[in-house]
Formats: C-alpha cells, sequence, structure tokens
C-alpha cells in the first residue's frame, strides 16, 4: 500500500476507536479521516459543512433518533462487550480497491486523499447517503464541487440516496429467524424496489432480533407464510 492509503486507514482505525462500540471500520470512519487530514478533499468537505465535529454531532443524533423509534431492547451492532477487536470492514475494503483503481486508471502511481473521498463517495449510496443528507450535502455536490476545484472526477454521477419510505419492524424469535431471512432474501434480494434490513438482540432470551422494512413488504404476511410453510 502506498503511504497516503496507509495514513488514511491508520486515521479511519484511530477515528473508529473514538467513536468506539464497532467492531469494524466503516465508511464513516474513513470519511472522518478524510476530514481530518490537510488535504484539498478535506478543504472541499469543510466547506460544504463536513466537518469532524459535525459529523460526530449528526451521526449521534440520528443513531439515537432511530433508536427511539424503533425501540425495544438494546441492538447488537457486533461484539460481545468486550473491548471490540477492530477490523477494516467492506466498506472501506471497496473504498480501497476503488481508490486504487481511480488512481491508476487516471495514470497517478498513488493514491490521493480525493481518489479516497471520491472511493467512498461512489460507494452503496445507504452507506453515507443519510449522515450527508443530515450534513445539508450530498456525493453529488460534493463530486461538483471537487470538479470545480479542478480534481479530476469520474464522467458518471455518484449513486443517489434514497431515504427509506415509510418503516415498520416486527421482533423474530429464534425458531422463525433464519426462515423469515430466507424467504426476503427470495422475495426482496438486493437491488429490489423494496428494501429491509434486520439487527441482532443483545439479550433477549425471546427473541433473536429485529427485522425492518419499508411499507410495501408485508412482514406480517411473510412471516405467516414461513410458518405455514413449516406446518404443511
Amino acid at each position: 500500500m502506498d503511504r497516503t492509503t496507509v495514513a488514511i486507514i491508520k486515521q479511519a482505525f484511530q477515528q473508529a476507536k473514538q467513536s468506539g462500540g464497532g467492531t469494524y471500520v466503516g465508511g464513516e470512519d474513513v470519511l472522518l479521516a478524510l476530514a481530518t487530514e490537510p488535504s484539498l478533499a478535506r478543504d472541499v468537505l469543510a466547506d460544504l459543512g463536513v466537518t469532524p465535529e459535525r459529523i460526530r454531532t449528526v451521526s449521534t443524533e440520528r443513531a439515537q433518533a432511530r433508536a427511539e423509534e424503533i425501540g425495544g431492547p438494546p441492538l447488537r451492532p457486533g461484539g460481545d462487550g468486550a473491548e471490540p477487536v477492530l477490523h477494516l470492514g467492506p466498506t472501506a475494503h471497496a473504498a480501497l480497491g476503488r481508490a486504487e483503481g481511480l488512481a491508476l486508471a487516471w495514470g497517478h502511481p498513488r493514491t490521493e486523499p480525493e481518489h479516497w473521498l471520491l472511493a467512498v463517495l461512489y460507494s452503496d449510496p445507504t452507506v453515507l447517503g443519510d449522515l450527508l443528507d443530515g450534513l445539508g450535502t450530498s456525493a453529488d455536490a460534493i463530486v461538483a464541487e471537487l470538479r470545480r476545484r479542478g480534481a479530476q472526477v469520474p464522467e458518471v454521477a455518484a449513486p443517489t440516496y434514497r431515504p427509506w419510505r415509510g418503516s415498520h419492524h416486527l421482533d423474530i424469535s429464534a425458531a422463525d429467524w433464519e426462515p423469515l431471512l430466507a424467504l426476503l432474501r427470495k422475495e426482496h434480494p438486493p437491488g429490489s424496489p423494496w428494501r429491509w434490513g434486520f439487527n441482532y438482540f443483545a439479550d433477549d432470551a425471546d427473541h433473536r432480533g429485529r427485522v425492518h422494512a419499508e411499507e410495501g413488504i408485508d412482514l406480517l404476511a411473510l412471516l405467516a407464510a414461513t410458518k405455514q410453510d413449516r406446518t404443511s
């Protein structure tokens, strides 16, 4: 890895440790690293209101709002309560490969912070879209500002963030957990019009976790279908 990559990953690990509670370095940690270290990328982010302080504030506010909205037992992002061992997560791994690809495609011998910024902006929009929206900006706005300042950017637009359309959830027992997830993956695979997700509960003897879905997915009907399949 080149010096820029090493420095950004090191800073991202530091940001993840400071945030606490997780077991991996994610896209938000990479964004925090880019908003911290001096570079054109940091200047662009700062001018659009994306500073480390505001990132943490908005991230915390949104996490608290989600927790208050869904209620229920504590949700476990991972780990068992012990000091987490941090790993480079899937989004950060993908950003690394994307940043190196941009650098090579544009004839650079090593990555620059701007390549890394573009790499996270061109990730799955659900990774940073909600956070950027809370900060009053978007991936497209940041890319446009990079372009205005003379940085090379992709010719295609960044993925567009689409907020969830309504939201409801069910707390699912251990017996129903895998059958329901299997049916959801079959009926609503990645890229489908309606989205869903889940969290594990940290400590609940009666339930394995909580499944969330947009208004176009009838969780109760799907759960009933899995029960019928198992009794027929």
